[in-house]
């Protein structure tokens, strides 16, 4: 029944539709070097000049009452934002391992501990927030090896910046 179903086809050769093909000869050109284009510079900030009127407008008159003033408090250093846009990230420049401690190796744990760093302008270490928990001596353990680890700092527009940058150390048990 499928048969008589189906339409009858009958199979024809491929025939080709080019008549003549002609080869090209081509000469090759000379190609002049060309110099290598310096970067742009990079963009300063305009810095606002005193104009000399301003500056003939400007007398202080000398003044003999002074008074004394208190010592003024100490402003606490304003916290590092969690997010500074940079350039180049911060890399590890002197990378600090971990000391395994005893107890841990005995009770066969492993993992990784994954912290939060404060990376100043030389490439220091200044804070450490632990962001995920594995036993309570492998955290101290790993904290002392990060404030120990020195990195190279992030930069941006060419100039270090202090950043804040995720860190994991891992613990893996040798047999």
């Amino acid at each position: 029944v499928a048969f008589y179903l189906v339409p009858h086809y009958t199979l024809h050769p491929y025939v080709s539709r080019v008549e003549k093909a002609t080869k090209l000869e081509l000469e090759p050109e000379e190609i002049e070097a060309v110099e290598e284009i310096p970067p742009a510079p990079k963009p300063q900030l305009p810095v606002e000049a005193e104009s000399e009127e301003e500056i003939e407008q400007a007398t202080i008159e000398k003044t003999a009452d002074f008074e004394t003033f208190d010592k003024l408090p100490v402003q606490p250093e304003a916290e590092t934002p969690e997010f500074v846009a940079y350039d180049t990230p911060p890399r590890p420049k002197r990378i600090v391992k971990p000391a395994y401690p005893e107890i841990a190796k005995k009770a066969g744990i492993e993992g990784t501990v994954i912290l939060q760093l404060l990376v100043d302008v030389n490439g220091k270490v200044l804070r450490v927030k632990v962001l995920k928990r594995l036993a309570r001596d492998l955290d101290e353990a790993a904290v002392k090896a990060a404030y120990a680890t020195t990195f190279y700092p992030a930069k941006q527009r060419d100039k270090p910046v202090k950043v804040w940058v995720s860190y994991p150390i891992k613990f893996i048990l040798e047999e």
